[in-house]
C-alpha cells in the first residue's frame, strides 16, 4: 500500500515506513487520519501512534526539518530573521497537522531560535497557544506538561534579564484546568441538565394531575 503525505506531497510503501508508517519523514505529518486503521503485527496503528510519548514526537520532528526548512544547517548571521523564516516555514504545515504533532513541530522549530528568544517566544510559542488555542482538549496532559517544562527552562535560560518576555511566555502556559481537562466534562454538564430539566417536567405533570383530581 502507498502511503502520499497530505503535507508535502512525500509517498513511501506502507511496510516501509517503520514503527510509524502514516509519518512522513519529509516534513513530519502524521497521515493517519487520511488512511483507515490498520494493524502492525497485533498493535493497532492508532495504539502505537498514542503510545508514542512526545519527547520522541520531538525527536522526529527535529530530525525533519532540514527536509522542510533547507537552510536550518545554516549558521546564523542573522538570528531574527532566521527564526522568522523558520517560524513562517512551519506555520503552514503544522495547520494540516493533529494536535500532538502540531506541538511537536512548533517545540522543534522553537529549539532552532535559541538565538532569537525574543521573536521566538512572541511569534512561536504565543502564536501557537493563542491560534490553537483548543489543542488541549485533544493532548494527553503528559504532552501539555511536557510544553510547561519546556518553557520554564526556556525562561530561566534566556528571560532572566527580560521580565517583558517573561510576560510573554506567562502567556503561553497550559493552565491546570487545561491540562487536567477531561473530554467528557462538557457532556457529563449537559446529560446533568438533562436530567433537571425532565425532573422539572414530571414534577409539573403530577402536580397538574394532582390538581386536576381535586
Amino acid at each position: 500500500m502507498k502511503i502520499k503525505c497530505r503535507g508535502c506531497g512525500w509517498s513511501w510503501n506502507l511496510s516501509k515506513g517503520g514503527a510509524d508508517p502514516y509519518i512522513c519523514h519529509k516534513c513530519g505529518m502524521n497521515n493517519k487520519r487520511y488512511y483507515s486503521n490498520r494493524n502492525i503485527g497485533v498493535v493497532p496503528i492508532v495504539a502505537v501512534a498514542a503510545a508514542k510519548p512526545i519527547a520522541a514526537l520531538v525527536t522526529t520532528a527535529i530530525s525533519a526539518l532540514p527536509g522542510i526548512i533547507s537552510f536550518i544547517r545554516n549558521i546564523s548571521q542573522r538570528p531574527a530573521g532566521e527564526a522568522r523564516d523558520k517560524i513562517n516555514a512551519i506555520k503552514p504545515i503544522i495547520a494540516n497537522q493533529d494536535a500532538r504533532d502540531r506541538l511537536a513541530n512548533v517545540i522543534a522549530v522553537s529549539k532552532q531560535n535559541f538565538r532569537a528568544a525574543d521573536v521566538d517566544v512572541k511569534e512561536m510559542l504565543l502564536w501557537y497557544r493563542e491560534n490553537y488555542a483548543n489543542d488541549y482538549t485533544q493532548l494527553a496532559p503528559a504532552d501539555k506538561e511536557y510544553f510547561n517544562t519546556y518553557l520554564d527552562g526556556y525562561r530561566q535560560r534566556f528571560l532572566s534579564t527580560r521580565p517583558d518576555l517573561q510576560q510573554i511566555a506567562d502567556k503561553a502556559y497550559f493552565t491546570n484546568d487545561q491540562i487536567n481537562y477531561k473530554e467528557n466534562a462538557p457532556g457529563t454538564q449537559k446529560a446533568g441538565m438533562n436530567i433537571l430539566v425532565t425532573l422539572g417536567i414530571v414534577g409539573a405533570g403530577i402536580f397538574a394531575l394532582s390538581k386536576f383530581k381535586k
